[in-house]
């Protein structure tokens, strides 16, 4: 087992790896429970990953099956009522975990030089997660979830200029309709969810890398 192990790391350094950022990664003393609201983030947002992919499995992005589909994973899908109420509950957790994450970094001064770079970085991702939550209320289209959409959307119109253009090209429509359940469904799904894991990846490496500056 031992010499597999280290065939592994001779060309993948797992065991580095683990040790740099596990098992022996350097921990100030003045460590507490605020700075543990990163990692709980990053749990929560894997959860909602996981959790998301089994409500794919039976979910119909289309305006006349969508909800017939959310009331199926909830009374007839196996354990689907726990999988929904994990993801919905668990979006509400997440950003008060990341709301008591910017709390910790603005306590403690996490914005200042030489960490300007990390603290928009991590405004960044806020707004990718605010988009994201967003566009996933939409998905069960019901009347609270229509509304909304049809309220927030509506915010965009007010810009100048190019108010009304946006909101017409964020519904793909003129009015909520299956092509704005299309699009709220696939950016979540299959862009949003990626690039914003990356961007906490690459902001967790600046991180490491300012704590040793």
């Amino acid at each position: 087992m031992a010499k597999f192990i280290a065939w592994i790391d001779e060309r993948l350094p797992v065991t580095k790896f683990v040790k740099n950022h596990l098992s022996e990664y350097y921990a100030p003393k003045n460590f507490n429970f605020f700075y543990f609201f990163g990692s709980l983030a990053l749990f929560v947002f894997i959860l909602q990953i996981i959790t998301g992919i089994f409500l794919t499995i039976n979910y119909k992005p289309d305006a006349a099956s969508a909800f017939a589909s959310v009331e199926y994973i909830m009374r007839d899908v196996e354990w689907g009522w726990l999988i929904r109420y994990m993801h919905s509950t668990g979006a509400s957790f997440f950003f008060i975990v990341i709301y008591l994450h910017m709390l910790r970094a603005l306590m403690y001064g996490s914005y200042k030089k030489p960490r300007e770079l990390l603290w928009l970085f991590g405004m960044f991702i806020f707004v990718l997660l605010m988009a994201e939550a967003f566009m996933g209320y939409l998905l069960p289209w019901g009347q609270m979830s229509y509304w909304g959409a049809q309220v927030i959307i509506s915010l965009f119109g007010a810009i100048p200029l190019i108010g009304e253009s946006l909101a017409l090209w964020i519904r793909g429509d003129y009015v909520i309709s299956d092509a704005t359940l299309n699009r709220f469904f696939c950016i979540p799904c299959n862009c949003t969810s990626t690039f914003t894991f990356c961007s906490y990846l690459f902001t967790y490496s600046c991180f490491t890398y300012c704590r040793f500056k």
